[in-house]
């Protein structure tokens, strides 16, 4: 499956800048995993970043028996974790099966808000609704169901009006949502449970190769030699390893969420193949990002946290543009989050080509639901037993398609039928 999806409201000044915790950290105790009071000088593995996907590697690392560091610069999910809209539409690659996060859900009693409410994805034009057209036909017996409703039947779908251009849409009923800073908060707080150690604000600055028995990752703390290192932060690898920085372009996306609402959304929803996304969640707040488009040039591909004041504006007017009487609303939070991309639209898992016990996972390009906990499964289970799994092949950090040409533009998706 293709995973692109990925007259102004009044606007209330914003209770939270670019910099500050999004609605999703409001909600959760940003100081809770405080972490060792010093360092420790060794460790099996360094896992540098503490999003999803770092906290998903130490996890199963620490369930198959190893203790692992993991370090990061700031908080825990402080990043693109907590800062994307929650939503996760279940592909056809193994990594993105979502009944892991369910069981991992249940076994770690990890009280997340997950939910299946389905998704929709509007068509703004009629040969996008054709391109949906032609993945349900396509679809796979095998695969979660998918289904093509005209205007018509996104309308009753939603019991809302749209507005006139959109042309139909893409009903995935296995489209799944959660509360992603709980979720990384409730994983972070498991992988301890398994005997990993966290250290939050402890910026990695460098990582070196120290002779034949692994590597010294130098931080802001001091010191700490790793038998094996997993780069798991995002664009910055390419800041510590300047092979990789060829493969990776951060890409920065803007997002909004109101002040709690009565019930308008009951379904994720996108617009074509994520131009535009949101969704409600169980305390009635919309949060919705997207509409890069609308800022000038290429202003919006950059690593630098901030607010994009053209594309605020749009994500304020899109929702009453959309549906027409859509309520007043108030905005609560706005934010920046910053994704990392590679070329060919494929997230980088595995090791670093020429760089024994170095490895890399990252470039998911904003659509680590619900690949994440799989990836940092295949990933431990390489680290383990030295051999890579082979579901992780399509996405070796050594494949030539990876490298960006600095003129291009990627066309951003986990996996595609």
């Amino acid at each position: 499956m293709d995973l692109r999806s990925r007259p102004p409201a009044p606007s209330a000044s914003p209770s939270a800048s670019a910099e500050a915790p999004t609605y999703w950290l409001s909600t959760v105790d940003i100081n809770a995993i405080a972490g060792p009071g010093a360092l420790p000088p060794r460790t099996d593995v360094a896992v540098v970043g503490g999003g999803l996907m770092g906290v998903a590697t130490a996890y199963w690392l620490a369930r198959r028996g190893l203790a692992p560091l993991l370090l990061e610069r700031s908080r825990i999910g402080c990043g693109a974790s907590g800062r994307n809209a929650g939503m996760f539409l279940p592909g056809q690659h193994p990594l993105e099966d979502a009944t892991l996060v369910r069981s991992v859900l249940a076994d770690e009693h990890i009280d997340a808000d997950h939910a299946t409410p389905g998704h929709l994805s509007l068509a703004a034009t009629p040969a996008t609704f054709e391109l949906y057209r032609a993945e349900v036909d396509r679809r796979p017996a095998t695969g979660a169901p998918l289904h093509a409703l005209d205007r018509a039947g996104c309308e009753e779908l939603l019991g809302l009006r749209i507005a006139a251009h959109f042309a139909g849409g893409r009903w995935l009923p296995d489209g799944g949502a959660i509360q992603p800073a709980r979720f990384v908060y409730g994983l972070a707080a498991a992988a301890v449970r398994h005997g990993a150690r966290i250290a939050p604000d402890t910026e990695v600055t460098g990582v070196r190769r120290t002779g034949t028995d692994g590597y010294t990752v130098h931080t802001r703390r001091g010191p700490v030699h790793a038998g094996q290192v997993v780069l798991a932060c995002n664009s910055a690898i390419a800041r510590l390893v300047a092979a990789l920085a060829p493969l990776i372009r951060p890409v920065r996306g803007q997002v909004m969420a109101t002040r709690p609402l009565p019930p308008v959304f009951r379904v994720g929803l996108a617009v074509d193949f994520g131009n535009v996304y949101w969704r409600q969640n169980p305390e009635g707040v919309i949060v919705i990002g997207g509409l890069r488009d609308r800022a000038t040039g290429d202003a919006e591909r950059t690593d630098v946290v901030a607010l994009n004041e053209s594309v605020q504006h749009a994500l304020d007017a899109f929702l009453p543009a959309a549906f027409p009487g859509f309520p007043t609303f108030t905005v609560g939070w706005r934010w920046a989050s910053i994704m990392d991309v590679t070329a060919d639209g494929r997230p980088l898992i595995g090791a670093v080509p020429g760089a024994d016990g170095l490895w890399v996972i990252a470039g998911f390009g904003g659509h680590g639901l619900p690949a994440g906990l799989g990836a940092g499964r295949a990933l431990a289970d390489s680290i383990v037993t030295g051999q890579p799994v082979a579901a992780l092949a399509p996405f070796d950090p050594g494949r030539p398609s990876a490298a960006h040409d600095p003129a291009d533009r990627p066309t951003v998706k986990v996996t595609q039928t």
